[in-house]
């Protein structure tokens, strides 16, 4: 194994967690498959399989699957002595990962630090603890997940317990393998999903979510001679998960640039609000600066823009001007926040007419992102209802696309996000499309492995606490395969700021994840 580094607890799934860090695992886009694919992992899931005496054999794995439903696997360890008859249980974890800021960060840079006596694990360059641009994914979300489940295979204190883990494809992209997996493959109707992201939090209930895109048209025109091109950027800025995240505070690098270029278009600014100069300002191109991803809240973005020259120094003064305001308003969040203006020389490209520019960045400042509703407050916990993310944006030569995605805990709710998003692109002729998305968990308050879970937590953590989540699960994709006939709750250990250059995983809670994963196990079986 390439990286022997103990971090944590237990070696074995430090070993496997280790070993796929190594193995490049970007989530597969089925509409673009070029751009990810989990099958080193998957090989690695299988092999290991293979390679546990006491496992039920064949194995359920399609090497040459392309169907994200065929390319999940399912392993099985029979029960044995008095646990031989006894239904299964069955662990989850999806082998994909978010690769920010792009696919090919693989092997990962791993690194351990201390805050406060506590040990941390992170990726990239060392220096990322304080600068995420330095940083990369982890990918704990959800190594950390396929990991444990082979450790639990390979365990022989558990050896009797009849165990079934389910290992998921594109959970970062679409849930594909959790929605187009064959029902009659799982066997368990006992359901632990190891894809949660806190030590001392049980979930058991998850907002739906789907894609939208804003497709529309714009004009290019010819240009004064006496106009440059000049390269406006932000970045720094931390992202994270747009589900996890999207109440925290932050700012959306898209929102934040478009806010500025509208407070320096003379066509658009109110003059009598401030002191600010005005520019004759057209937009020639806009895009996010890492790789998109609809779950994650853009952390960089750029613009190029044509103004005239005389206005050069007086516009780069402007715009700093502009960012020192936007990162005093985004304080403590943002506190990397950073920018540039770099000077292109003539124009080589036609920029978009006055009409486009100034239409475009209308929209862009319209179209809604971040908390919508919240939850009406219950035993004071704050929960996000609805929401949305605005994810990215290209512009073509005569074409912009935009996308983002929409979360909500409440099927009307997220129909009449729908009907603002609707007649935003409408207003501005833009077509507005969706995808089927996938659906939400509705928590059971009655179920006996909640029960039991909270049990175990309730020793583990005093302050312990059992509620839903802002973020898509792919329980919620199981639940409305099985119905009522499953039984679910997610777990997992504290990692925070995934899908962002800042992801991190505290050392300490995978060992004690371990135990509580390995207690619910015992108690399930115990009552049976």
């Amino acid at each position: 194994m390439p990286n022997t580094d103990d971090y944590f607890g237990p070696k074995a799934v430090n070993d496997h967690f280790m070993k796929i860090t190594t193995l490049k695992h970007p989530s597969r886009d089925e509409a673009h498959p070029e751009d990810g694919n989990e099958d080193e992992v998957r090989e690695y899931v299988a092999e290991c399989a293979n390679k546990i005496d006491n496992i039920e054999k064949p194995i359920f794995y399609e090497p040459d699957a392309t169907d994200a439903g065929k390319r999940v696997i399912v392993v099985r360890r029979p029960g044995s002595g008095k646990y031989s008859d006894a239904p299964y249980i069955t662990l989850q974890a999806h082998m994909d990962m978010v690769c920010f800021p792009k696919n090919d960060i693989f092997p990962l840079k791993v690194f351990d630090y201390d805050i406060n006596g506590e040990k941390w694990i992170k990726a990239g360059e060392k220096d990322s603890i304080s600068d995420p641009k330095k940083g990369t994914t982890l990918g704990a979300d959800d190594g950390i997940g396929v990991a444990t489940a082979l450790a639990l295979l390979e365990d022989e204190t558990l050896k009797e317990y009849p165990l079934e883990c389910f290992f998921t494809v594109q959970e970062e992209n679409d849930m594909g393998g959790a929605e187009h997996f064959d029902k009659n493959l799982l066997k368990g109707r006992k359901y632990i999903n190891l894809d949660a992201e806190n030590e001392a939090t049980i979930f058991y209930g998850c907002a739906g979510g789907c894609d939208v895109s804003f497709e529309g048209t714009v004009e290019r025109s010819d240009m004064e001679d006496d106009f440059v091109a000049l390269k406006v950027s932000i970045s720094g800025l931390r992202g994270g998960h747009s589900g996890v995240n999207i109440n925290n505070g932050r700012l959306n690098a898209i929102k934040g640039i478009t806010e500025i270029l509208i407070n320096l278009n003379e066509r658009i600014t109110n003059r009598d609000v401030g002191e600010i100069s005005g520019y004759d300002m057209r937009l020639i191109s806009m895009q996010r600066d890492e790789q998109i991803k609809m779950n994650s809240i853009p952390s960089s973005a750029s613009a190029v823009v044509a103004i005239s020259m005389d206005k050069k120094e007086s516009f780069e003064n402007n715009f700093a001007a502009q960012c020192n305001a936007l990162k005093a308003l985004y304080q403590p969040e943002e506190d990397k926040f950073s920018w540039q203006v770099s000077w292109l020389g003539d124009v080589q490209e036609k920029p978009l007419s006055k009409i486009s520019t100034d239409a475009l960045l209308c929209l862009l400042c319209r179209i809604p992102h971040g908390v919508i509703r919240m939850i009406p407050q219950k035993d004071n916990v704050n929960l996000v209802e609805t929401s949305s993310n605005l994810a990215g944006i290209e512009i073509g030569n005569d074409t912009v696309a935009i996308k983002g995605s929409n979360r909500s805990a409440n099927d009307a709710n997220m129909k009449a996000l729908k009907n603002v998003q609707i007649n935003i692109g409408n207003f501005f002729d833009y077509s507005v499309k969706y995808t089927d998305g996938y659906p939400s968990w509705q928590p059971n308050e009655k179920s006996e492995l909640l029960a039991i879970a909270k049990d175990v937590y309730r020793s583990k953590y005093p302050e312990y606490s059992a509620t839903v989540i802002h973020a898509g699960l792919e329980c919620s994709q199981v639940v409305a395969k099985y119905g009522s006939d499953i039984d679910c709750i997610s777990i997992g250990p504290t990692i925070v700021d995934p899908h962002s250059g800042g992801e991190r995983l505290k050392a300490s809670t995978v060992e004690q994840f371990y135990d509580a994963v390995t207690q619910i196990i015992q108690r399930i079986f115990e009552k049976e």
